[in-house]
């Protein structure tokens, strides 16, 4: 490129911005692919970098400083565009890893409220004596302080505990009844 050509490329002639154009963006795209390892960001930023120089109201006085404004600026965006790539990833990552996390929850929460649902629904087909000493057990009350409240033997609460216990058992299947145990007893366990 000669130094006519310069000058041409300073006013913003469309016939040197083609010659600009057809000498440049091949070894700008190829120098911007090896920083960033995709032609078609790179490809992308060199457009950038071109357009840039158009708007920009800079004159260049020789060749070498025209040529290295374009591959610095080059750069600069590969980096830039690197740091974005970098940010998206590690935010997409934690976005996905928080989403996920979210939706298990949400999920055992789900699970959790419809077994305990299920629980009192279950709990309600008792006969209601039998109802009353599973939930006096279930707030913590010992054998002799619910046949205290129930006026009932001791022996009474033990044979209709084991009864109702037996009821909920073969309502739920082993997972359920484990939730069920964490729920009822996982803070006397810590």
């Amino acid at each position: 490129m000669k130094h006519v050509i310069l000058s041409e490329i300073n006013e913003k002639k469309d016939k040197a911005w083609e010659k600009l154009y057809q000498y440049y963006y091949a070894p700008l795209c190829s120098y911007a692919e090896k920083l960033i390892g995709e032609a078609g960001i790179a490809e992308d930023i060199v457009q950038e970098c071109l357009i840039r120089m158009w708007h920009a109201r800079v004159e260049f006085q020789e060749l070498r400083a025209l040529t290295s404004w374009l591959y610095r600026s080059v750069y600069r965006a590969s980096v830039s565009a690197l740091r974005e790539k970098k940010i998206l990833k590690r935010l997409s990552e934690g976005l996905n890893e928080k989403q996920i996390c979210d939706e298990q929850q949400a999920q055992r929460m789900a699970l959790r409220e419809e077994v305990i649902s299920r629980f009192y629904e279950i709990v309600a087909q008792l006969p209601r004596q039998q109802q009353d000493i599973l939930l006096y057990t279930l707030k913590g009350l010992k054998v002799q302080e619910i046949a205290v409240i129930l006026n009932i033997s001791e022996n009474s609460v033990k044979t209709q505990k084991k009864r109702a216990y037996l009821f909920v058992r073969d309502h739920f299947d082993p997972v359920q009844l484990h939730i069920l145990y964490f729920f009822f007893c996982g803070d006397r366990i810590k």
